[in-house]
């Protein structure tokens, strides 16, 4: 019974993005100045159609999602066969081309959707062809309104795609990125600096005495310490830098093309807005950070040796007392409260 419904969502989802076309379909009405009555019953036509290969995914246990190529085929073939039908250049069904466009857009990826764009426009040259053996009569609309379609969705779901990724790689407790992404992230930088030799410096930090923060005020407080830590944090590092969630109370950031004097410049601008940033959560606790640097330069020859200098650095200020910083680059640890 679930794998029955399942098969029928997978095709309802290919089904929905054709509901797209209505809004472009408007647009086009206006852009025409007047009301056209042939573009609604296009759309309409295409729709009992989509509505029909819904019934049919599911009854031949999801044929059409699964054979992408096939499937365009039988949508371009289809239409091209009412546009024979009802007059080749001057039918009044060519808009149904451009819901495809919208359709594989979404399902398939920004690539499908100008191959289908291409394909609708191939089919309907052979259609109005075969109607009238010339290509004279073609109008400008339908070539100027299947540009517009691709290019539109295709912008649509480059944005959407590009959201949607942002969203997986965001921890949604505090906002910043999570680790799965700082991996990613980390590897670019490394490459980068091994190509272009600017500075890349690695930030730890650490909430001090977490657990007591949780244990004594509860974890939907301590929740709100961490977010508002990373608050703190995004607000304290440049635009170009990226900040991240790196354990349960420990967070990381890279900074870009930054030297040792600008990771200790972001450090404290860290140190003062996390101090702002938690001031009434803890009453009758003072909740702070200790910070670990580490700047990446000829001594360190690939990520591990960095992020082992990083560790180091936050363990030596945790030693030192905590509430505070250390940094490590090249031979020098140094130490600053």
């Amino acid at each position: 019974m679930q794998a029955k419904k399942r098969n029928w969502a997978i095709n309802y989802e290919k089904f929905v993005p054709a509901l797209r076309i209505l809004t472009t379909l408007f647009i086009m009405a206006v852009f025409y100045n007047r009301f056209r009555v042939d573009i609604y019953i296009a759309f309409a036509i295409y729709l009992l159609y989509a509505a029909a290969k819904l019934s049919l995914g599911g009854i031949f246990k999801n044929f059409f999602t699964k054979n992408k190529t096939l499937d365009i085929f039988f949508d371009m073939l289809f239409i091209s066969s009412l546009i024979i039908l009802t007059g080749g250049s001057s039918s009044y069904l060519w808009p149904l081309y451009l819901a495809p466009v919208i359709s594989f857009t979404f399902t398939g990826g920004g690539r499908s959707g100008i191959l289908v764009a291409a394909a609708g426009t191939v089919f309907f040259l052979m259609a109005v062809y075969y109607s009238e053996l010339s290509l004279k009569k073609v109008p400008a609309d339908f070539l100027l309104a299947i540009i517009l379609v691709a290019s539109l969705t295709y912008l649509l779901f480059y944005r959407y795609k590009k959201a949607v990724l942002k969203m997986a790689a965001t921890d949604s407790l505090t906002r910043t990125f999570n680790l799965g992404y700082f991996q990613e992230c980390l590897d670019r930088a490394v490459e980068n600096y091994e190509t272009t030799k600017e500075p890349v410096s690695l930030l730890f930090i650490d909430v001090d005495d977490f657990k007591a923060v949780n244990d004594t005020y509860g974890h939907l407080r301590g929740d709100e310490v961490l977010r508002a830590i990373g608050e703190a944090i995004l607000l304290a590092v440049r635009k170009q830098d990226l900040v991240f969630r790196y354990g349960g109370d420990e967070f990381a950031v890279i900074l870009q093309n930054a030297a040792k004097e600008d990771a200790l410049h972001v450090a404290e601008r860290i140190f003062s807005n996390v101090k702002r940033s938690v001031e009434g959560l803890t009453t009758f606790m003072k909740v702070t950070v200790s910070v670990g640097i580490a700047v990446l330069d000829q001594e360190f020859t690939d990520k591990k040796m960095f992020l082992e200098a990083a560790d180091k650095s936050l363990y030596e200020a945790k030693r030192l007392g905590k509430n505070r910083f250390a940094i490590h680059s090249q031979t020098v640890m140094d130490r600053t409260k």
